[in-house]
């Protein structure tokens, strides 16, 4: 116990003493900065008002000297160096200036760097600061010694320490008139607050001595004395500087600490927070040191933190009020200069003035009220929110608008609150009831007290998204924590009131403003909440199919209030809820659950799809004015349809039922159809502008490739029908083929040629199955078990038929692809023929086939030289040949 009182008195002192030394060298840092700052801008300024060179010219005064100008303006700037001198020829005529100019020095000098004067910064520096602590410290082992050799006892030790810190005090008073102390530039002029502070602590020792640790006086009164020494550091600081304001500060916020207290309740000790926060800004306001802001900041913080976790029930609304008294001390510090309009950032330089405002006392209540706003959030985090506490949000909720609506300083203070409520309402633990009226009650007074506000700030986009998003917000949290999130009809009816009372307010700014321009941020977010409330209506009501059909209209209901409020917002909005219709429509599982009848087309799913698809296109052309706004609409329109086109093949496929057995190549053959016209379309529509409809494309390609490999691999398993040419091989190749060409032909229209060229090749690979599967399913077994049989010499007059196909079209269209792949498949004929049907065919089969075969390569040879080499009349032609 006797080493206990040195202990703690070290341990204030660096505890306390060290971080305020810190950010008080910092703020004279900083100070210092800004006047050397300050002094070459003065300097800059006296330059270029006397000339650049920071001197009167002759130019200048030209009743100085009215002669010497003409002679003296072309001799060029003499140099100087250093040992040599120059005489001058004409003393009358030299040239006079009303100061000295110095000489120039040579290119090759460099400014010599100024040394350091360690023995100035020693002796006059560095020893001040530790002759102090060597001070402090000789004091305290001069105590420890007279207690080891029993002459204090604990009255003594306490009487000590108060004596020997009203000393110290004295001596800095007595100090701080010399003038050996006055008048000096180095840290000698700091004594006074040196001795000053060292007493302070010392005073700060003697009243824990007399409470916490020996107990002398209750701690009630220590709690008192230990204030009274701070309110001794704050009255010193107005003589001696601020670092004794802020060991003054520092000690009425630790006090409770070293007083005693028993009972471990924070509670009763809040008002005694709130009123030393308040002098501490009320400080800072009269004396300039905004370093103080952020101590009291501190300190109010983190007792507000542990009186949250003191898990103390004695009052519920203790920490609330608490908070509530921060915000409101917060914003009178920051009222004169909340004043000012808020700053945003529209020109160059509003960054840089926006961060050196973050030392002022605006930016200092903006702090302490989103404190006050974490204080009400933990509060309920902690233990039940009542309708109490619900109330005390309320009133935080209000003091925000009040704020934003007395001073355009503080705009940002309604979405501040704003944000703060949502997340209590969000995050904390109310009963279902007190639930539904508090987020009903917070969107209707952010509603009606924002839209209110909003008419007196200079900007008004803040206060405006808030009471716009407030509503629907506050509906979603009640909708989304009620219990089961069963829709209903009323949430639904809620919200297109919203909705509607939105839109009435943006009509009426647009009949103020007629294109908006005034306030654009303030239309747009009007604009925004009814458009959200218009799409959470049906989200709120309807689910599964139906509800991605109700957000299809809300998307061409967007586009209606484009086509009136042509906001940018509204045209990235749009298309936004555009998609989301479609994911809600083509997500996986999404038709699982939903009742469809076995009736082909004529179903709910149709009806649904058809729904969205009419909205989307509506949407479009109410939009066209806009086209990435109308194309975002048409490409939803392209995707739900050909996705209704495979939900209703799978429908057919499955016997009226999603889920059905899979139909085997008629099936498969089906959604590549879809599909490559999906991707068709696709590039005749958007030419690939754009990742999206570029990724659209390509993924309906590769979902249709993936169909035409699933009916390869059905082949031979089932029937494909007793007629030629119309069975089952036509839409599983022959048709996919002759979409792949258009496909083809759509990608060579925008330029993308290579890859034309590639899905060009498996159109021709696609239509060169398809005729050889054709043959095989004529001359063998239906079902393609069998493809080679007696007959097999039919392959090659049909190849060489598709071959002549092939020619001609690539003739025509000038492919070079299509007849190199013609003259790829007369060779494989030729091959056949000569060295397998001449060995099968006998007799007069034999001759008639070779007598073909000759027939039909002399075409191909006249063919090529009249249409493709030509004559030099047809050269053009001739050349033309390459994709």
């Amino acid at each position: 116990m006797d080493n206990l009182i040195v202990l703690v008195v070290l341990l204030v002192g660096w505890l306390i003493v060290a971080p305020i030394f810190g950010l008080i060298g910092f703020s004279q840092a900083n100070k210092a900065t800004r006047e050397v700052a300050a002094a070459r801008r003065e300097i800059a300024r006296l330059k270029a008002a006397l000339g650049g060179d920071g001197h009167k010219t002759a130019q200048d005064e030209p009743d100085l000297l009215p002669d010497v100008q003409a002679e003296a303006a072309p001799q060029p700037p003499k140099q100087y160096f250093p040992g040599k001198t120059e005489a001058t020829s004409d003393p009358v005529h030299s040239p006079v200036s009303p100061r000295p100019i110095p000489a120039a020095a040579p290119a090759f000098s460099k400014t010599p760097r100024k040394s350091i004067d360690w023995e100035r910064m020693i002796a006059a520096n560095w020893m001040v600061w530790a002759g102090g602590l060597a001070l402090a410290i000789g004091g305290l082992f001069l105590v420890r010694i007279a207690i080891d050799a029993g002459y204090f006892g604990p009255a003594q030790r306490v009487i000590a320490a108060a004596l020997f810190g009203g000393g110290l005090i004295a001596a800095a008073i007595r100090a701080s008139g010399a003038p050996l102390v006055a008048e000096a530039e180095n840290a000698v002029r700091f004594l006074p607050q040196i001795l000053a502070g060292a007493g302070i602590v010392s005073l700060y020792g003697a009243c824990i001595g007399a409470g916490l640790i020996y107990g002398f006086v209750p701690p009630l009164i220590a709690l008192g004395l230990v204030v009274l020494v701070s309110l001794v550091a704050v009255g010193l600081s107005l003589r001696f500087g601020s670092m004794l304001a802020a060991l003054g500060l520092s000690g009425a916020y630790v006090a409770p600490l070293l007083t005693g207290a028993e009972s471990g309740s924070v509670v009763p000790l809040l008002p005694y927070f709130a009123v030393v926060t308040g002098a501490g800004l009320t400080m800072v306001r009269l004396q300039g040191w905004r370093f103080l802001s952020w101590l009291t900041l501190i300190g109010a913080g983190l007792w507000g933190l542990i009186a949250v976790g003191g898990r103390d029930e004695l009052t519920p609304l203790a920490v609330p009020a608490y908070a509530l008294a921060l915000a409101v001390i917060g914003l009178i510090y920051g009222a004169h200069e909340a004043r000012k309009p808020l700053l945003t950032l529209q020109q160059p330089g509003d960054a840089k003035r926006m961060l050196a405002g973050f030392g002022s006392s605006q930016f200092a209540a903006y702090l302490f009220f989103a404190l006050a706003g974490g204080l009400i959030l933990l509060t309920g985090l902690e233990r039940s929110a009542d309708i109490p506490v619900t109330g005390v949000l309320a009133l935080f909720g209000g003091l925000g608008l009040y704020a934003s609506w007395q001073h355009p300083g503080y705009g940002l203070m309604t979405p501040l609150a704003g944000l703060a409520t949502l997340t209590c309402l969000l995050l904390w633990q109310i009963d279902a009831p007190p639930l539904i009226y508090a987020c009903l009650a917070a969107g209707l007074s952010f509603g009606l007290g924002g839209t209110f506000v909003m008419s007196r700030p200079d900007v008004k986009a803040p206060v405006a998204a808030t009471a716009a998003l407030m509503p629907p917000a506050a509906l979603f949290i009640a909708f989304w924590r009620e219990g089961e999130l069963v829709p209903h009809f009323s949430w639904g009816l809620a919200a297109l009131l919203i909705a509607v009372v939105l839109g009435t307010v943006l009509d009426v700014m647009r009949r103020k403003d007629a294109g908006l321009k005034s306030h654009p941020g303030a239309a747009a977010s009007y604009a925004l909440g009814a458009v959200l409330s218009l799409a959470l209506a049906p989200f709120l009501v309807l689910s599964g199919l139906w509800l991605g059909a109700a957000m299809a209209v809300t998307a061409g209901a967007v586009a209606l209030i484009l086509r009136r409020f042509d906001l940018p917002l509204l045209r990235f909005v749009g298309p936004l809820i555009a998609a989301l219709a479609t994911a809600l429509l083509i997500r996986p599982g999404m038709l699982m659950g939903v009742e469809i009848s076995t009736v082909p087309i004529l179903n709910e799913m149709t009806f649904g799809f058809g729904i969205a698809i009419l909205a989307l296109i509506g949407g479009g052309w109410l939009a066209r004015a806009h086209k990435p706004v109308r194309q975002a609409y048409e490409g939803a329109t392209l995707i739900l349809g050909f996705s209704l086109i495979g939900l209703t093949i799978r429908h057919i496929a499955g016997n009226g039922v999603l889920n059905g057995p899979f139909d085997g190549i008629g099936e498969a053959s089906a959604y590549a159809i879809a599909y490559f016209g999906m991707a068709t379309s696709f590039a005749w529509r958007f030419g690939g502008k754009g990742w999206f409809w570029r990724a659209a494309e390509y993924a309906a390609f590769a979902i249709g490739c993936v169909g035409i490999l699933v009916a390869v691999s059905e082949l031979g398993l089932a029937p494909l029908g007793d007629l030629p040419i119309a069975n089952l091989l036509l839409p599983a190749f022959a048709l996919p083929a002759t979409l792949l060409v258009g496909y083809a032909a759509g990608l060579r229209r925008t330029g993308r040629n290579r890859g034309a060229t590639m899905i060009g090749a498996l159109a021709m690979l696609l239509g060169f199955v398809w005729v050889t599967l054709e043959v095989a399913r004529g001359i063998g077994d239906p079902m393609l078990r069998d493809w080679y049989g007696s007959d097999a010499w039919a392959y090659s007059p049909a190849w060489i038929a598709y071959a002549f196909a092939l020619l001609f079209w690539g003739v025509w269209k000038t492919r070079a692809s299509a007849r190199y792949a013609s003259l790829g498949i007369l060779i494989l004929a030729i091959g056949k023929v000569f060295l397998i049907d001449m060995a099968a065919l006998e007799g007069t089969a034999r001759a008639v086939s070779f007598i073909g075969l000759g027939a039909a390569l002399i075409s191909v040879a006249l063919f090529y030289q009249r249409y493709v080499f030509g004559s030099a009349d047809d050269q053009p032609l001739a050349t033309a040949t390459s994709d």
